[in-house]
């Protein structure tokens, strides 16, 4: 817990110093149900904190450029731009949801840099996403954080939504694609823009390989 804590406050300073820091210091004992911290996301007590602040994230400030539709937070954000849709009745191909729809892809991947970070040579990216996929013990070398990280199989849009539910792991990458097309939470396509941390994370969503392999040397489109 306090490794998490550390590293989150360091990519949250600029937003909320005081309130991280604070935290930091807590002895947990001395808080009634404090345990209910290790079942948070990053994504869930960075929207608490934020909020908190009246600071907005980059998917925020993406659906806050449309007043006509208010995006309940409990949704996912896949699910939120399907209401967005159909508030504004865009159709497919119409050129005004392909723009919004643009918009929105960039606001997701800025959404997942801003939680968990893009550097792959900063150990905090890693042991927020550690605490995340439950990754016990801690790993306490960025190599053997990044390997652990690498082996799991999540949901990327599951990851940025600021939900109190533990993410789902799964077992390979076939059962993160059945589950993935099911819900039809998927993420922007990769591109060369893309952060390392995201990166790592990406699986063949619509090609799935066998077993648990998720090695970057099997080629196809990743989300």
């Amino acid at each position: 817990m306090a490794l998490f804590l550390t590293a989150f406050a360091s990519s949250a300073k600029r937003n909320a110093r005081g309130l991280m820091a604070h935290l930091s210091t807590v002895n947990p004992g001395s808080i009634p149900r404090f345990e209910v911290f290790s079942g948070w996301t990053p994504s869930h007590m960075h929207s608490i904190i934020v909020r908190y602040f009246g600071i907005k994230t980059p998917l925020e400030n993406s659906f806050s450029q449309y007043p006509d539709s208010q995006p309940e937070p409990s949704n996912s954000p896949v699910v939120e731009f399907d209401r967005l849709c159909k508030a504004y009745h865009w159709k497919r191909k119409d050129p005004k949801r392909e723009a919004a729809r643009e918009k929105f892809h960039f606001a997701m991947k800025k959404e997942f840099d801003h939680l968990y970070g893009s550097d792959e040579k900063d150990i905090n990216n890693w042991l927020k996403l550690c605490f995340v996929l439950r990754i016990d013990p801690t790993p306490d070398t960025l190599q053997k954080c990044r390997t652990a990280v690498r082996s799991k199989h999540v949901n990327l849009v599951d990851l940025v939504h600021g939900s109190k539910k533990e993410v789902q792991i799964f077992e390979t990458e076939k059962e993160l694609s059945k589950y993935t097309i099911a819900t039809k939470k998927i993420f922007p396509k990769e591109d060369a823009k893309d952060g390392d941390v995201l990166r790592d994370l990406r699986r063949q969503i619509f090609a799935p390989r066998e077993g648990t392999n998720s090695s970057r040397k099997n080629k196809g489109p990743r989300r």
